[in-house]
C-alpha cells in the first residue's frame, strides 16, 4: 500500500504540479473576465422598458469604468500584502471583496448598490492584478511560464464569454450569481496551493523552499541549479547592512536599473493593454458591434461573435506564447490590430458616404473580427507574462504595484470616456484614435522591450542590472551577485 501511494506520488509530474499550484488563480482571473465583460449584458437588461432599475447615461458609464478607480485601491495595498502576507494569502483575501461585490449585485435594488458591488470587485481584482502574474511566474518553470502566463488571457477570455452567455441566457441577478461562484472555486483551490518558492526565500524560510521548490520542479540537476542560485542570491542579501533613512531607501531603489527599466516598459504595457480596447469591447460589445454591423447582425449574435474569436484565440495564444519569442507575438499582435482598427475605420467612414451596396454593408465586421483576434493572440497576454517576469526579486511586490496603478488609471480614463467618444466620433473615429496609439506605444516598446523567453527569473534580473553573461555554473553566478551588491 505504502509502495503504491509513493509510485502514484512519482506520476504526477512537475507539470501538473505547477499546474494545481497556478489553477486558483486562473479560476480567479476568469471570475475578472466576468468582472470586465458583465456590464456589456447588465446594461442592456437594466434599459428594457419593464427594468426595476433605472439608470441615466452617466449611471451606465460609471458602473461600467468604477472597476479602474476601485482597482487603484486594491493596487495600493498589494505591495504590502504580497510582501507582508506572501502570495498565496494575499490570493485568498483578494476572493473575499469579489465575493462580497458579487452578493451585493445580486441583492441591489438601486443604482448605489450596483456602484458599491462593482467597487468591493475592482478592489478584489487590484490585489490580484498585482499579485497574478508574479504568483503564476513564481510557481512556474521556465520551459512551462509562458503557457501558465498565456493562461490569464485565456481565463479573461472564458470569463468574458462565460458572462455574455449567462446574461443572455438567464435574468441578471441569476447570472451575477453564477459568476460570482468562480471565486468560491477559486478560494479553495488557491487554499490548497503552497506558498511560492521565491517568497519563501526571500524571508528567510530556506529548508521550506527547498522542500516547496522541488514539489513543484522535480529534482532534477537544471532544477537544483536555479534552486541553488536563488537560495544564494537571497543569503547574501541577509548580510547585516548600514542603517540608511527610509528616503534614502526608496531613493536607491529608484534609481536602480533594476527597478526604473522594467517599471517604465510595464507602464507602456499596461497603457497599450487598455488602448487596445481590451477593456473597452467587453463592456459595449453590443452597441459598438450593432453599429459596425450596420444592424444587419442581430446585437446578441454579434456579441457572442466576438467572444468566440476572443476565446479561441486566447486558446491558441496559450501555444503560441510558450513557443515563440515574447517579442514576436506581441509586435504581430500589434501590427494586425492596428492595420485592421484603421481598415474597420476606413470602410465604416466609406459606408457612411453611401460607397457600400446595401447587401456589403456588414462588411466592417470581417476586419473587427481580425483586429479581436490581433490584439488577443498578442496584446492580451503578453503584457501580463513579462509583469510576472520582468521585476527583480526584491522589487517585485512594488513595482507591479505601481505599474498596475497605470492600468488600473487607464481602465477608468478608457471605459468611462468609450460612451462619449461612441456619440461625439463614433465608432470608426475611436478605432482609428485607437489603432494610431496602438501603434505609438508599440514603437516605444520596440527600442525598449527585451526579450524573456527561455530564461530564468534570476538571468532576466541580471539583464537590467547590468551582468552580462548570466548562463553558467552556481559557483559564477555567486561572483556575479557579489559584484552587482559591491556596486
Amino acid at each position: 500500500m505504502t509502495e503504491t501511494k509513493v509510485n502514484r506520488k512519482r506520476r504526477l509530474s512537475p507539470f501538473f504540479r505547477q499546474m494545481l499550484a497556478v489553477s486558483g488563480v486562473v479560476m480567479y482571473m476568469i471570475g475578472t473576465g466576468a468582472n470586465i465583460a458583465f456590464p456589456g449584458v447588465l446594461l442592456q437588461q437594466l434599459r428594457q422598458p419593464g427594468s426595476v432599475l433605472k439608470l441615466t447615461l452617466e449611471h451606465e458609464s460609471w458602473i461600467a469604468s468604477i472597476l479602474g478607480l476601485a482597482l487603484i485601491s486594491g493596487i495600493l495595498v498589494a505591495p504590502f500584502m504580497m510582501q507582508r502576507l506572501g502570495r498565496r494569502l494575499s490570493n485568498m483575501l483578494s476572493t473575499l471583496p469579489s465575493l462580497a461585490g458579487w452578493a451585493l449585485m445580486v441583492a441591489a435594488k438601486d443604482p448605489t448598490a450596483l456602484l458599491i458591488s462593482r467597487s468591493l470587485q475592482g478592489f478584489g481584482m487590484g490585489v490580484q492584478a498585482a499579485a497574478a502574474p508574479i504568483s503564476i511566474a513564481e510557481y512556474s518553470a521556465p520551459r512551462h511560464r509562458g503557457a501558465f502566463l498565456a493562461t490569464i488571457a485565456f481565463s479573461f477570455a472564458t470569463g468574458m464569454l462565460i458572462a455574455h452567455i449567462f446574461g443572455t441566457i438567464l435574468f441578471w441577478r441569476q447570472a451575477a450569481l453564477a459568476c460570482g461562484s468562480f471565486y468560491v472555486l477559486s478560494l479553495i483551490l488557491i487554499s490548497l496551493s503552497p506558498e511560492t518558492p521565491p517568497y519563501l526565500a526571500s524571508v528567510g524560510k530556506f529548508e521550506e523552499c527547498r522542500k516547496t521548490f522541488r514539489w513543484l520542479r522535480g529534482s532534477d540537476d537544471e532544477s537544483e541549479k536555479e534552486l541553488e542560485v536563488m537560495l544564494n542570491s537571497q543569503k547574501k542579501k541577509t548580510i547585516v547592512s548600514p542603517e540608511v533613512s527610509k528616503i534614502k531607501y526608496y531613493m536607491n531603489i529608484v534609481m536602480s536599473p533594476g527597478f526604473y527599466k522594467p517599471t517604465v516598459i510595464m507602464m507602456f504595457m499596461f497603457v497599450l493593454f487598455q488602448i487596445s480596447g481590451m477593456t473597452v469591447v467587453p463592456s459595449y460589445t453590443v452597441p459598438m458591434m450593432n453599429e459596425v454591423s450596420g444592424g444587419h447582425i442581430e446585437s446578441y449574435t454579434s456579441m457572442l461573435m466576438v467572444d468566440i474569436v476572443r476565446f479561441a484565440t486566447a486558446v491558441l495564444s496559450c501555444v503560441v506564447v510558450n513557443k515563440f519569442n515574447r517579442r514576436t507575438v506581441l509586435f504581430f499582435g500589434i501590427y494586425v490590430s492596428v492595420v485592421s482598427l484603421l481598415l474597420t475605420s476606413i470602410l465604416l467612414y466609406v459606408r457612411d458616404f453611401g460607397y457600400l451596396p446595401e447587401k456589403y454593408k456588414w462588411i466592417p465586421v470581417i476586419p473587427t473580427l481580425v483586429y479581436i483576434f490581433g490584439k488577443t493572440i498578442g496584446i492580451l497576454p503578453i503584457p501580463w507574462a513579462i509583469a510576472g517576469e520582468i521585476f527583480p526579486l526584491a522589487y517585485r511586490s512594488l513595482g507591479s504595484g505601481i505599474s498596475g496603478m497605470f492600468l488600473s488609471l487607464m481602465f477608468f480614463v478608457v471605459v468611462k470616456t468609450a460612451p462619449t467618444s461612441f456619440r461625439q466620433i463614433g465608432v470608426k473615429g475611436t478605432f482609428c484614435l485607437y489603432g494610431l496609439c496602438i501603434a505609438l506605444c508599440g514603437a516605444f516598446l520596440y527600442y525598449l522591450l527585451p526579450e524573456t523567453k527561455g530564461k530564468t527569473l534570476y538571468e532576466i534580473e541580471c539583464h537590467f542590472k547590468g551582468v552580462k553573461d548570466t548562463k553558467g555554473n552556481v559557483e559564477e553566478k555567486d561572483r556575479m551577485l557579489e559584484k552587482v551588491e559591491e556596486g
